[in-house]
């Protein structure tokens, strides 16, 4: 498998369970999410034969009454609670951190989806367990934010260009998930 590409953002959803409303919002971040899709279709010939065309609500289990769920073209998988929204995406991280052409793809769209969101900023990071619990609890991106510093220290200073250092921090077996980024949109 490998650790995904994760977005962490604030947003400024009244109704965070209007499906329809949501809907609406997102239908501006389609040609983004297009991009990711025909981003795939050239670098991975394996990769599926997609045929959303949009963005789809997905169905809430019981015991998770608390989230909303939405996927994209592009492998992008968007989950919103009260307080915050993430999209775990079909990509690496460590490909993030070292193929240009895959990162630029994906801010574009992390950067659009949170436009229509009503996000000021969105974190940058590998999975992880205690932020997507903390996530999950109906915690704000930034006490989500303040556990990541605690675990992995200050962000990095910029994803837009990965400096080689980082990146061969990032693949050492060791350092490699205390690479994140904060950005603003």
């Amino acid at each position: 498998m490998g650790t995904r590409i994760n977005a962490l953002f604030d947003h400024e959803l009244t109704d965070y369970q209007n499906s329809e409303s949501i809907l609406a919002r997102l239908s501006g971040a389609i040609p983004a999410a297009f991009a990711v899709r025909d981003y795939w279709r050239t670098a991975d010939p394996h990769y599926g034969h997609e045929t959303l065309n949009t963005w789809h609500a997905d169905p809430v289990p019981p015991f998770e009454s608390n989230l909303s769920l939405y996927t994209a073209p592009g492998s992008l998988f968007l989950t919103i609670t009260k307080e915050a929204a993430t999209i775990r995406t079909g990509g690496r991280w460590r490909g993030f951190l070292d193929i240009e052409p895959l990162r630029r793809v994906h801010l574009a769209a992390f950067r659009q989806i949170g436009a229509t969101l009503g996000a000021r900023s969105f974190a940058l990071y590998p999975d992880s367990c205690e932020v997507n619990d903390l996530f999950w609890g109906d915690h704000t991106q930034w006490q989500c934010v303040e556990l990541m510093e605690r675990m992995w220290g200050p962000p990095q200073r910029s994803v837009d260009v990965i400096d080689q250092k980082e990146f061969l921090a990032a693949e050492s077996k060791w350092k490699y998930p205390f690479t994140w980024f904060l950005e603003s949109i």
